[in-house]
């Protein structure tokens, strides 16, 4: 049976909670001795019986008379469950009707007769509009109070009408009760004969729930990548949308791409998966895919960019300013930003946007973040979770945001600075302000084995990951840095000595240093670790001669075999495989994209902190 899950807002002490609790008894959903249990407590107290007692869950609530907790109630009805979260009220447990909001599908406001639309009902009502709601149903209570009841109904809601067309919610019902004495709550009231409209119960059993995203753009939510039984399957939520067995996917941020060879859905598989399955995929490819990835339909893309313009909650006691760096989590990926800019404080009194220099403890508010990494997200698409995020700072969730727009990519900035004295910041100091350590990858290989094209492809990959990332390879040096070294045995060993001192000084100041250089001899290579034996990584890429060849499009093996090229490795130059490689790339049986994506796994397990 499908369910519906109600979100109940309202002041501290609009009676939200009593209402809930008069609903539970008037179905019959009390026992007779929890009810009877209930009026001895009240009677103790000297006070008429509490309703709202029954959702309490602590001792301190029942002493303060409010509710501390998000509370869910089930009420079981013929067509489906009801599901209420009581949200708290009161301005300092905001974070509870955030949590208790996240995941609902319909609104319930409670505007208390004696006190009407107040401060913090015009603050929730801007939380109810950034979640993303359209419309509520609001509960005028405590009629009871009143010498005449359609008197206050009327002036009430002509108010919250007034007030819900400033804040760009419409009212599904605007309905009178009295939680107390029961009155239009879980029936028809009689003594409100002037009410034409139904009952409460009548307007919560109208609603429908939210349906998976089936029509929308297929959005993919990697939580992780797992290995069973021989295959590599990359196991996430179906977040919207479908996906098929031979559909190509590709994944965001860094768009690695291959085609859905299989979906599993233990015991059994699937043809094809929809919007709310939790699946895993196995791929035709072996390419990079980690936890945070976004999987789409090829041709059907979030929007990418180093920022973004976001609407958030601030939850934090401190006020949020620009330059503040924090934490987002959007979908199941984190990564480093930082307020560039507040761009407005919406005003609960106006609901108006207003200048300010700081957001407040539960101000809505829209700036503009930017990331260490490249971001994918959908702007506003009320489909995607990947629209929405929460920001993190000491491991706390400080703010809560929806994505207004994703500003594009700014230009390449290269990892290129090269520290000539003793550094006055500390290697663990640039870790920790990078997120990641330095190291030095030295890709080793044949000519024509592959080492530059991968070397720039997971340079490509951890560029768009945030990563301080840099390719030192042989070509680009011998155009400079070396333009005077010819290629006898010793001037490979001077090529290979001050490629690895360049890497070393890279790395050091906090970078990953891809260097891709044919570097024929073990003794060589045993220096170039030397320069860096803190985090020296020797990847070879094998490669058979043959295979080299052909990919020779240069016709240097021709020339050297003609004796034009002097020297050459493979021809009439020996090349020495390592004895013991930290990694091998077999490129004559693997694609880039498959040799990028093992290096890729691996160089990210290295430098992780």
């Amino acid at each position: 049976m499908s369910a519906v899950r109600v979100v109940m807002v309202g002041d501290v002490d609009a009676g939200k909670s009593t209402i809930l609790g008069r609903l539970l008894v008037d179905l019959g959903e009390v026992t007779p001795e929890r009810l009877e249990e209930l009026q001895d407590t009240s009677a103790r107290r000297g006070v008429p019986i509490e309703y709202s007692f029954l959702l309490d869950a602590f001792q301190v609530e029942r002493d303060q008379a409010i509710t501390l907790d998000v509370t869910r109630i089930w009420v079981r009805r013929e067509t489906r469950d009801l599901v209420f979260v009581d949200a708290p009220g009161h301005r300092e447990l905001i974070r509870n009707l955030l949590s208790g909001a996240s995941e609902v599908d319909a609104a319930v406001m409670v505007v208390a007769a004696d006190d009407g639309i107040t401060f913090q009902t015009r603050r929730q009502a801007l939380f109810l509009r950034w979640f993303g709601f359209r419309d509520v149903i609001v509960a005028i209570n405590k009629l009871d109070l009143a010498s005449d009841p359609r008197a206050a109904f009327e002036a009430r809601r002509a108010e919250v009408q007034a007030f819900l067309e400033q804040t760009g919610l419409l009212a599904r019902e605007i309905l009178p009760i009295a939680a107390r004495t029961g009155e239009n709550v879980a029936a028809k009231s009689v003594a409100y004969s002037w009410w034409k409209g139904g009952s409460f119960l009548e307007a919560l059993d109208a609603l429908e729930p939210q349906r998976p995203a089936l029509g929308a753009p297929m959005r993919f939510i990697v939580q992780d990548v797992y290995r069973r039984d021989g295959s590599r399957l990359v196991a996430g939520r179906l977040d919207a949308g479908s996906v098929g067995v031979g559909d190509r996917v590709v994944f965001w941020p860094l768009q690695t791409t291959a085609r859905v060879k299989r979906i599993a859905d233990w015991p059994g598989e699937l043809e094809r998966a929809e919007a709310g399955a939790s699946v895993a995929i196995e791929l035709d490819e072996r390419i990079f895919v980690d936890r945070g990835a976004i999987g789409t339909l090829a041709g059907d893309q979030p929007a990418l960019g180093h920022a973004m313009q976001a609407e958030i909650v601030w939850l934090a006691q401190q006020p949020l300013e620009a330059g503040t760096a924090l934490r987002m989590r959007l979908g199941t990926r984190e990564v480093p930003v930082s307020i560039q800019r507040i761009d407005e404080v919406l005003d609960p009194e106006t609901v108006e946007p207003v200048r300010s220099d700081t957001v407040g403890p539960g101000d809505v508010a829209v700036v503009t973040l930017t990331a260490h990494e490249m971001i994918a997200a959908d702007p506003d698409a009320s489909s995607s979770s990947i629209g929405r995020f929460v920001l993190v700072r000491d491991a706390s969730v400080v703010a809560g945001g929806r994505v207004r727009s994703v500003i594009g990519r700014p230009r390449s900035q290269g990892a290129t600075d090269v520290i000539a004295q003793k550094s006055s910041v500390t290697a663990n100091e640039r870790a920790r302000r990078n997120g990641h350590m330095g190291g030095v990858f030295w890709l080793t290989g044949l000519p024509r084995a592959g080492k530059s094209t991968i070397a720039m492809a997971v340079q490509r990959m951890l560029f768009d990951r945030g990563r301080q990332c840099f390719v030192l390879d042989g070509e680009t040096l011998r155009t400079g840095l070396n333009v005077d070294l010819g290629f006898s045995d010793d001037d490979r060993t001077e090529n290979v000595r001050r490629a690895a001192s360049v890497a070393a000084l890279l790395a050091d100041a906090g970078n990953v240093v891809l260097c891709a250089f044919i570097s024929p001899f073990a003794a060589d290579r045993l220096r170039a670790r030397a320069a860096y034996p803190e985090r020296f990584y020797e990847i070879y890429v094998s490669c058979d001669v043959d295979t080299a060849e052909k990919r020779d499009t240069g016709g240097l093996y021709r020339r050297a075999r003609t004796g034009e090229i002097a020297h050459f490795t493979g021809v009439s130059s020996p090349y020495e495989p390592p004895a013991d490689p930290d990694v091998v790339l077999d490129t004559p049986n693997e694609t880039v994209a498959e040799s990028a994506a093992r290096l890729m796994e691996f160089v990210e397990q290295k430098i992780r902190l």
